[in-house]
């Protein structure tokens, strides 16, 4: 019993000590949680003792003074401002007492004591955040007015590097553009006075005036060197262009005094040398404007040349030409005239007398303006683009006269050729007529020689139809030409006919005159020739060849083919 009670002891001892060191490991746990925690706490003071609010809120007030809706806002944020720095003492006042409690180790009281400490720096820090909002709307003008600004400078900077980069293609404008720099730079200083005076808007108004003085610098940076190039070198080159030219063609005999051109450059000149003057002192929208109108001058007067010169040209190329294209149609008129009092009886034409007199006043008419061009272009004063007009309305007419004549002639012509070309046709069907009929006459080829006579005489009845035709007058020209189709189709069909049958026939009586010396070898073969003969004396042509070639085939392949290949009769002498 004595052993068992003290092994119950021991275990008591040993359950008593184990709690004591839970209870010594939870504690410390604990502390050590509370200590983290207080830690971060300490961090989350800290920060808030670390804000902006103060450098805001004085900015604020310094800006006040010189704004007064800045001052209402101001005094409307204070109390909560001073708010803000009493919640940080006040926490900071909770911080130290309850890091003292730490001390004590009463962990419950302690993590009770944190909890209302992070809701008060929650709550501080919220106020913190709504008043620093506050202010920095109060703020808002001075920073979008300082943020205005160094776009501003940024800008002008920009401008400036450009003008010093490309400065001397500025020539005696860089004094203008110089002080230009320069006022504007001083007029920066005078915004910058306003801003730190705090009267924003005055330094906000500022500011736009000088931003408006930038965008008028700005371009005629831009504009200026261009211009200095188009008054110093591309205006004085092109009226230089503009004298040679008229040296030219003055040398050429083209007169140019009407349009007084050594005047209007020497006019041009002068204004040229006031726009420069212009662009010296910086007046450069007023410069650009002189120079448009100097260079528009310029164009006008070119153009003004150039259609002399056109003029001119045309009417020399032409005038000539068209002279001449009077004189033939003139000739040509005479031949028609002529053809017509031979023909108009036998195509029953109407009566042309009246056109004819129209014809012959066109051509005096054309004429007499022919003499009024030759007149004007013989006065050396007179502009020839003051004649072109006139000039153009003679060349339409002279070639719609040409025309018109050419009309006539072709008609006339028409009708006649009608006549002849169907002479020449009947001589052709005619003659290929006769080669049917020779060619029928030739081979004699049974049934088929009596057929051949009647498309003859067909034949022949066409063209005698055709013949009667002619023979009439006034010649129906449109029965001639229906009358004429008709004999042409009906005897090439039958020469296209005639040729094919006896071709086919000849070659029939070529593979039984092949096969002959075979029959006495060959029973087979003797009985399709026989065959052959029968539909070849039928006018069954091309049966009999089919047979009579088949024949053949039989006892020698390839022996007919060769023979229609070469077209040599001496393969029907092979053995």
């Amino acid at each position: 019993m004595g052993f068992g009670q003290d092994v119950i002891y021991i275990y008591i001892c040993i359950a008593v000590l184990v709690l004591i060191l839970v209870l010594i490991l939870t504690g410390r746990i604990h502390q050590k949680k509370a200590a983290e925690r207080m830690e971060e706490l300490k961090k989350d003071i800290d920060e808030l003792s670390s804000n902006s609010l103060e450098y805001k809120y004085n900015k604020a007030s310094a800006f006040s003074k010189s704004n007064t809706d800045i001052m209402d806002k101001v005094n409307e944020i204070t109390p909560q401002y001073k708010k803000c720095f009493e919640g940080i003492e006040a926490c900071k006042k909770e911080q130290a007492d309850t890091e003292a409690q730490l001390k004590h180790g009463k962990y419950k009281k302690n993590m009770e004591a944190m909890d209302h400490l992070e809701v008060s720096v929650q709550e501080t820090d919220e106020r913190i955040r709504l008043v620093g909002k506050t202010l920095d709307r109060i703020l808002e003008k001075e920073t979008k007015t300082r943020e205005f600004a160094n776009a501003l400078k940024e800008r002008f900077r920009n401008v400036k590097t450009v003008y010093t980069d490309n400065r001397m293609s500025f020539y005696t404008s860089k004094i203008y553009f110089d002080s230009r720099l320069q006022e504007i730079e001083n007029d920066f200083s005078g915004f910058e006075e306003w801003m730190n005076a705090s009267e924003f808007d005055k330094a906000r108004e500022e500011g736009e005036k000088i931003a408006h003085e930038v965008d008028i610098l700005s371009s005629q940076i831009a504009a200026c060197p261009g211009l200095y190039e188009k008054a110093k070198a591309i205006i004085p080159q092109a009226m230089t262009e503009v004298m040679e030219h008229v040296e030219e063609s003055e040398a050429d005999g083209i007169n140019f005094d009407y349009i007084n051109v050594e005047n209007r450059l020497n006019e041009n000149k002068e204004a040229l040398d006031l726009a420069i003057k212009k662009l010296d002192a910086g007046s450069i929208a007023a410069a650009n404007d002189d120079l448009n109108e100097i260079a528009d001058e310029v164009l006008k007067l070119q153009d003004e040349i150039a259609k002399e010169q056109n003029a001119v040209k045309e009417i020399n190329e032409g005038f000539s030409s068209d002279i001449e294209t009077i004189k033939e149609t003139e000739t040509e008129l005479q031949e028609i005239k002529t053809l017509y009092a031979g023909i108009k009886d036998r195509f029953g034409l109407e009566d042309w007398s009246q056109r004819f007199t129209l014809s012959d006043e066109q051509i005096v008419d054309l004429k007499e303006a022919a003499d009024l061009i030759n007149n004007q272009l013989k006065k050396k004063d007179l502009p020839r683009v003051d004649i072109i007009n006139y000039y153009h309305e003679f060349h339409e007419d002279t070639q719609g006269f040409r025309q018109q004549i050419q009309e006539m002639k072709q008609r006339l012509v028409g009708a006649s050729s009608d006549e002849e070309r169907a002479k020449k046709q009947l001589v052709k069907l005619e003659l290929i007529l006769n080669e049917v009929r020779l060619n029928a006459a030739t081979h004699q080829l049974p049934n088929v020689s009596s057929q051949f006579e009647k498309d003859i005489k067909q034949g022949e009845r066409l063209i005698q139809r055709v013949q009667v035709v002619l023979s009439h007058s006034p010649l129906d020209v449109k029965s001639l030409n229906a009358d004429l189709q008709d004999a042409i189709d009906f005897v090439y069909k039958l020469y296209n006919n005639a040729k094919n049958l006896i071709g086919v026939a000849v070659m029939v009586e070529n593979a039984i005159v092949f096969g002959n010396r075979f029959r006495s070898s060959y029973p087979s073969m003797d009985s399709d020739l026989t065959r052959a003969e029968l539909c070849f004396q039928n006018g069954e042509y091309t049966r009999a060849l089919k047979i009579a070639i088949q024949a053949i085939e039989n006892v020698h392949p390839g022996v007919y083919e060769k023979l229609i290949a070469r077209k040599d009769p001496a393969v029907m002498n092979q053995d």
